[in-house]
């Protein structure tokens, strides 16, 4: 088909309208599919950790262990089991003091694990991949708060996203996430 010079003109002009426009709102819709991928991986390592810390109070009070002070030998076939299973694995995903029992003592324990469950205990891996989802500080920018009320652990982290593509100064996006579970007694 033929196109008159006015008709190339104006296919010229819209192109250059609408492109720029396709390409924002591409580049902001990528930006939010960023975000939500790392709170993603984010919440799930939140939750894996909460779950494994509301085990501790069973571990520490209910399983005996060698490892223990004094002469304490195992109570039963499952302690032994428990405590072998314990002593091979890293300290990343279980811990032998009761610190559960005084107020804030879980938040250094908490990063631990969540270091744990989010790259294998590596703190450096931690924070390669905490810059490549484009969390502010790495591990230095998430704040870890534990508390037990009763049978209830609630872990808390707040952190901030910088969104990868400045969009009208959207910059940093705050971000905390709650998790609670029920204490193993």
């Amino acid at each position: 088909m033929y196109m008159n010079k006015s008709q190339r003109g104006s296919v010229t002009l819209e192109t250059s309208i609408i492109l720029p426009i396709f390409l924002l709102l591409f580049l902001f819709i990528y930006g939010l599919f960023a975000i939500v991928a790392a709170q993603n991986q984010m919440t799930h390592a939140l939750i894996q950790s909460t779950k494994s810390l509301s085990l501790d109070s069973y571990l520490t009070e209910n399983v005996e262990s060698l490892s223990e002070e004094g002469l304490n030998f195992w109570g039963g076939l499952e302690d032994m089991v428990i405590d072998i299973v314990r002593l091979n694995n890293d300290e990343n995903f279980s811990s032998r003091n009761n610190w559960y029992t005084s107020d804030g003592g879980g938040n250094q324990i908490a990063k631990e694990r969540f270091v744990g469950y989010l790259a294998g205990g590596d703190e450096n891996k931690a924070e390669e991949k905490l810059k490549g989802m484009g969390i502010v500080d790495g591990l230095e920018g998430i704040a870890f708060e534990t508390k037990v009320e009763g049978e209830v652990l609630t872990v808390t982290i707040k952190y901030k996203i910088q969104y990868w593509f400045d969009f009208l100064g959207m910059g940093e996006i705050p971000m905390e996430q709650t998790i609670k579970s029920r204490l193993w007694k």
